[in-house]
């Protein structure tokens, strides 16, 4: 795995989503919500997440498969949104 967003959101799944795996199976390229890791109320528990830790707004639109399927996605669209508040 490859940053501290995608293990600390791994980690969120396993403690507070509720799913049974171990958090080191979630990979950055696991998906998500085709496998049902993440179900629509999983996926606006990690968004509410995101928003508190993360300082950032996550809009209704930019909830989509390619922003929340994977850790990977996820850590790319956080960065991406941390980058962005910055200008």
């Amino acid at each position: 795995m490859s940053g501290t967003v995608a293990r600390a959101i791994a980690q969120f799944i396993v403690d507070e989503v509720g799913w049974e795996g171990d958090s080191a199976q979630l990979t950055d390229d696991y998906p998500l919500i085709d496998s049902g890791v993440l179900d629509s109320i999983g996926l606006l528990t990690i968004v509410a997440h995101l928003e508190s830790k993360y300082g950032i707004a996550v809009d209704d639109v930019e909830i989509v498969p390619t922003n929340f399927g994977t850790l990977g996605g996820i850590e790319r669209y956080v960065a991406g949104k941390q980058r962005a508040d910055e200008r």
